[in-house]
């Protein structure tokens, strides 16, 4: 009788650590691995720059009301904003990243499971997995690139004189600090925003390496997905467009909401992405098929038969292409209906303005065949509700009803703004309205230097977008306002007549009204967000495209090898990328609709809003370059029909 086989050792998996398991994957596909990697150190630079100058700006000491002190608050609205924006884009993007990379692991998870790994400890390592990649990424990004971005953004500041030039950025030991404390939230952000994608690897098992392999943790419609969707949507979305609807809600309260709005819906369809794409998936491929019968039916089924991919890919675009439309959007169509109301307030034949720094005399000298009619600048606090902070002073113009009325015309809705004068004041219709002020009405009023004065409304005027929300008496502003100067000063006649200073401008009235804008320090505040939130958005679809290609490899060599030529194939490549860019480009859109037609309806310009075209364009061209090119780098379409299959097989 033969002796019995001897009974080989179990197999065992001790040696398949976190460190090793990361450390293969760099070493086998490196590709992978830098998409994921790039996300999260652009957005610890991005935020660590934001971080180091709002520390900045609020540790340094200015006089309280001085300019400094201005310049200091605004810098630290832009950066809290900015900062907020690339968290969101954190979330989304490094989400979606990290999505499709695990998607791209399941055949080596599923083999771990094979061997004999438990689903709690392949969850662990997955999470260890990008926590320790977004550590790296994150310390390189701070190192590299939080400094020098802090740096320049400083100098950008100081130029628009929105950063006081004597404020420097925090000192070594703060700025050690918040250095660390980024790359930790960046660790944070990336392993929540990867929970679904850990979650979905504890679930493989062996049967999963006969399947394909594309169908990665982001396909699937889980419940939790589409609850936080909707409470999204019902929490945020909702009440904001309901505030959008009301009646009385002032213009600029609208144009404050809708790139609001803008943020929650943007994420709200970014979350519900899996129940949205598939929809708009259809019509793109529908052209796809039209534009090319051939390669357009093969390039329509990839983005029908992928669409965690197609989603990872839409979702940057979504997000540079929205929020640039809704943030410049936004001021460009409040510029617009800004600009409608001085060409149909102005009357004067010239406006004389002055320069960041300079002054304009509140009393000019005569003038040799002109009239110059100038107005001072003031403030004034009005009484409000009792509520715990101080109500904030409101601009105001110190002139004459009847002097004012030969200049520029706001449009009484009641009352005669001619009677402004002694004893008397008139209000904006959107002040008035939220103060229920009346005309006849005896008014305690605040002045510039603090003085309490009762004064009566005799006028409540409608154009009050471009112009001031009160018009005092010219004598009681001069007698009531520090150091009083012109705000502005209307010329009557020729503009040769004005000796113009250093620092002063004039402007014929066509020039004015084309030229009038919001102010410099949030034109500047709005682009700035816009492009820093599109940059990083387009760098990560960049990444996203061409990480997307990397695990389609063999379909590619048997498309070549079913008779697809060289340049079929490089169309296939590009219908699928721009494809699935051109449903984020539609869910971008809805997003400009939902958000900036109630503001544009209410401003009375009509149901069209008015987008910011040159940004637009340049968002929408680099979408196309940050899809296309990757792609086509990445999947190597021109190579022959044998050097696909060797490809195939590394």
């Amino acid at each position: 009788m033969s002796a019995a086989l001897p009974t080989p050792p179990p197999l065992t998996i001790t040696r398949a650590t976190p460190t090793r398991l990361l450390l293969s994957e760099i070493r086998a596909y490196p590709g992978r691995v830098i998409g994921a990697a790039t996300a999260c150190c652009a957005t610890a630079a991005g935020v660590g720059a934001c971080l180091l100058l709002l520390l900045g700006a609020s540790l340094a000491d200015h006089p309280a009301d001085s300019p400094e002190a201005a310049a200091a608050k605004s810098t630290q609205d832009i950066m809290a904003l900015l900062m907020s924006l690339l968290l969101m884009c954190a979330v989304l993007v490094i989400g979606s990243t990290v999505s499709l990379w695990t998607g791209q692991r399941l055949r080596q998870f599923a083999v771990l499971r094979a061997l004999g790994m438990t689903a709690a400890r392949l969850r662990r390592m997955a999470a260890v997995d990008v926590a320790r990649l977004a550590l790296v990424s994150a310390a390189f990004g701070t190192a590299a690139g939080a400094l020098p971005l802090a740096g320049l953004g400083r100098r950008i500041l100081i130029e628009q004189k929105l950063f006081p030039a004597a404020t420097e950025l925090p000192p070594p030991a703060q700025t050690w600090g918040a250095c660390v404390a980024v790359c930790l939230g960046t660790v944070v952000i990336s392993v929540l925003a990867a929970l679904l994608s850990v979650r979905a690897a504890g679930r493989v098992n062996a049967i999963d390496l006969l399947k394909d392999h594309e169908g990665g943790p982001g396909t699937k419609r889980s419940r939790a997905r589409l609850i936080t969707g909707l409470s999204m949507a019902a929490l945020f979305c909702a009440p904001l467009l309901v505030v959008m609807a009301v009646p009385g809600l002032p213009p600029k309260v609208r144009a404050g909401v809708a790139p609001g709005l803008a943020l929650f819906v943007i994420p709200t369809l970014a979350v519900l992405a899996p129940w949205v794409i598939p929809p708009l998936t259809g019509p793109v491929c529908a052209v796809l098929r039209v534009l090319d019968r051939r390669v357009g039916t093969i390039a329509a089924a990839g983005l029908r038969a992928t669409p965690a991919r197609t989603t990872a890919l839409a979702v940057p675009v979504l997000l540079s292409a929205g929020v640039t439309a809704c943030l410049l959007g936004g001021g460009t169509t409040m510029g617009r209906a800004a600009q409608q109301e001085v060409e149909a307030a102005l009357r004067a034949d010239a406006v004389i303005s002055a320069e960041p720094g300079a002054r304009l005399p509140a009393t000019p000298g005569p003038l040799s065949g002109a009239t110059a009619t100038p107005v001072i600048a003031t403030k004034v606090t009005v009484p409000g509700p009792k509520r715990r902070s101080a109500p904030k002073p409101t601009r105001a113009w110190g002139v004459d009803g009847r002097v004012l009325s030969r200049v520029v015309n706001l449009s009484e809705r009641e009352g005669d703004i001619t009677k402004v004068g002694e004893g008397t004041f008139a209000a904006g219709a959107e002040f008035a309205d939220q103060a229920k002020w009346k005309v006849g009405q005896s008014v305690e009023l605040t002045l510039a230097d603090a003085t309490p004065k009762r004064l009566t409304l005799v006028a409540v005027y409608a154009r009050d977008l471009a112009f001031p929300h009160m018009i005092l008496p010219r004598a009681t502003a001069l007698a009531h306002t520090t150091s009083p100067t012109a705000d502005r000063i209307f010329l009557t006649g020729p503009s040769s007549a004005w000796p113009v200073a250093k620092g002063q401008t004039i402007a014929s009235r066509e020039d004015y009204a084309q030229t009038f804008t919001r102010s410099p320090a949030d034109d500047l505040a709005t682009r700035l967000i816009a492009a820093v939130v599109a940059a990083y958005a387009l760098l990560a679809a960049a990444n996203t495209s061409a990480l997307a290609q990397r695990d389609r490899v063999a379909q590619r060599a048997h498309l070549r090898a079913l008779g697809l030529s060289r340049f079929q194939m490089l169309r296939c490549v590009l219908y699928e990328a721009l494809g699935a860019g051109a449903i984020g480009v539609v869910l971008s859109g809805l997003v400009a609709v939902v958000c900036l037609v109630p503001l544009s309806v209410t401003l009375g310009l009509g149901p069209l809003p008015t987008f910011d075209g040159p940004w637009t364009v340049g968002v929408l061209a680099g979408a196309v370059v940050a899809l296309g090119v990757p792609a086509a780098m990445t999947a190597h379409p021109l190579l022959s029909v044998q050097r696909q299959f060797a490809r195939s097989g590394q």
